[in-house]
């Protein structure tokens, strides 16, 4: 966990390895499945693991975030997955695998078919996949405890032009060719290299590296799958699970073994949920009691294939409305003047008004000869619930850029990083604390400069728990 999220490897060994007992999400989101699956057995559906989400996980980054606002938007899976999710190929889901895996040993399409119910609440395509593929793998590891042959079998079920059985495929022609580990890494970071650290095909990229270099070793398989770097908890949690599904507790040595509390550690949250299991004995007892259920009613046909919704325009809800000027064309300081004086858009620029739908505005359109884009929309505040204190916006773009709010300069960011549109963990852009009432009406003018196709920029507003807050709009009036 020390190394998540960081862009470069930190060649990390046996000497550096620390254990402490804290709160994953990795495991706590599958302890609030197991005491559904307990509930509903094999009548689950998203729509129930979607009311899990609404009702026991109330906050989230990232996927679980847009989840979470769809949901409470009334967009049921497996929209809920797809629709203005910008990290809809996020690894949230593939870190919930393994309970399907163990529900199904030796069925990976029925392990894979009840992945995916979890999966399309907050992913889509890539982020579904990614998810559907190690719990299938899972499934076969625990048939067959070969793990070279479960990942490939597992990887043929794929559809074979996405983008993660291209990831994946790197990977084994590189194994297949008696690559050596060193160059076998450097060569996969540099191949599936993505700006969000938590991209699924990048980091399923590093378990399989991880695990077929690892050679069944636990810690060198660790070592490597966290020297990949990126999402560091994840890809050794993932090697580790599936090394322990193939060998037991006898995969772990037992030293390191020793050092593991017999508690599990869980966030405040997760520990509320009626029925969530509290020991690792209390878990490993019901998780096989809950197989042998779940054996009884399984389907002797196999489950179908996952099939991705196309993508949707998020259209539903409030629409932006922003001015978009070239700043060679125009000048925008009486532009911007006329703006703060009469409350709308001149006439003569009603035609440059652009309806965006969504949290992200692509401006590769209005891109070109490296300009320098102005975009000006105002801000309404409709949200009576919380005070100023707890708002925060977020601004990100894949260029520097600067944001005024009415005459105030709120941002100056020239990282020329490309954008990520989180409250947590922002690249392109920054989010802080900025009080905004009820009422308030704000003139937003947002300077992107040197565009080039592709770009775009984001503005969001949430509160300290990460989450998206409705009634910001941004409106441009006639």
């Amino acid at each position: 966990m020390p190394y998540e999220g960081v862009p470069r490897s930190p060649r990390i060994g046996i000497g550096d390895i620390v254990v402490q007992n804290v709160p994953n999400d990795d495991l706590e989101l599958q302890l609030v499945w197991l005491v559904a699956l307990e509930r509903h057995g094999h009548a689950l559906t998203s729509q129930h693991l979607a009311q899990d989400w609404t009702g026991h996980i109330r906050h989230g980054c990232d996927e679980y975030s847009i989840a979470i606002r769809n949901l409470r938007r009334g967009i049921e899976p497996p929209e809920s997955g797809q629709y203005d999710n910008w990290f809809h190929d996020g690894m949230g889901a593939a870190i919930r695998s393994e309970i399907w895996a163990m529900m199904f040993p030796g069925r990976p399409d029925a392990a894979g078919w009840f992945a995916q119910k979890d999966a399309v609440v907050d992913h889509w395509r890539d982020g579904v996949w990614a998810e559907i593929f190690l719990a299938s793998a899972e499934s076969r590891v625990l048939a067959t405890g070969n793990i070279g042959e479960a990942l490939r079998d597992s990887l043929a079920d794929l559809p074979q032009d996405s983008r993660l059985a291209r990831g994946l495929s790197l990977v084994f022609e590189l194994f297949d060719a008696g690559t050596d580990a060193e160059t076998a890494r450097q060569a996969i970071v540099r191949r599936l290299d993505h700006p969000n650290f938590t991209d699924c095909v990048m980091n399923l990229g590093f378990i399989a590296f991880a695990l077929l270099w690892g050679e069944s070793d636990f810690i060198t398989t660790v070592l490597l799958a966290t020297n990949c770097a990126r999402d560091t908890d994840c890809t050794a949690a993932t090697c580790g699970a599936i090394l322990g599904l193939a060998g037991g507790t006898a995969a772990i040595p037992g030293e390191w073994l020793a050092r593991l509390s017999p508690e599990l550690s869980l966030s405040p949250a997760i520990a509320a949920v009626p029925g969530v299991p509290r020991t690792l004995h209390e878990l490993c007892e019901r998780t096989v009691a809950l197989q042998q259920r779940m054996a009884q009613g399984i389907s002797p046909d196999r489950y179908p294939l996952y099939s991705p919704l196309p993508y949707s325009t998020p259209d539903r809800f409030d629409k932006a409305r922003w001015l978009v000027l070239d700043g060679r064309e125009h000048d925008i300081p009486a532009i911007r003047e006329t703006l703060l004086r009469e409350g709308r858009c001149p006439e003569a620029l009603r035609p440059l008004v652009v309806e965006t739908y969504g949290l992200r505005f692509d401006l590769s359109a209005h891109a070109r000869e490296a300009n320098t884009l102005h975009l000006f929309s105002f801000l309404c505040v409709e949200h009576p619930g919380a005070g100023p204190e707890e708002i925060y916006l977020s601004a990100t773009a894949d260029v520097g850029f600067t944001l005024w709010l009415d005459r105030r300069r709120v941002m100056n960011h020239h990282s020329r990083q490309l954008a990520i549109p989180s409250f947590h963990r922002t690249e392109g852009g920054a989010a802080f604390q900025y009080p905004l009432s009820h009422g308030e009406r704000k003139l937003v003018h947002f300077i992107l400069h040197s565009c080039r196709a592709p770009v775009g920029c984001t503005l969001m507003f949430g509160n300290a728990f990460n989450d998206h807050l409705d009634g910001f709009h941004l409106r441009m009036p006639s």
